[in-house]
């Protein structure tokens, strides 16, 4: 999963000969992560 960095939209898989958002056509998008859990303990 993708996102666009100017519109934000949401794009799932990217064609390798065409790498630019279908909305805006901005070229630069970053992928998406999962959150990172952390197990914080107190004591």
């Amino acid at each position: 999963m993708y996102t666009c960095w100017k519109c934000e939209e949401e794009i799932p898989e990217l064609d390798p000969s065409f790498i630019r958002c279908p909305k805006c056509g901005s070229r630069i998008l970053f992928k998406k992560r999962q959150p990172i859990t952390r197990d914080i303990k107190t004591d």
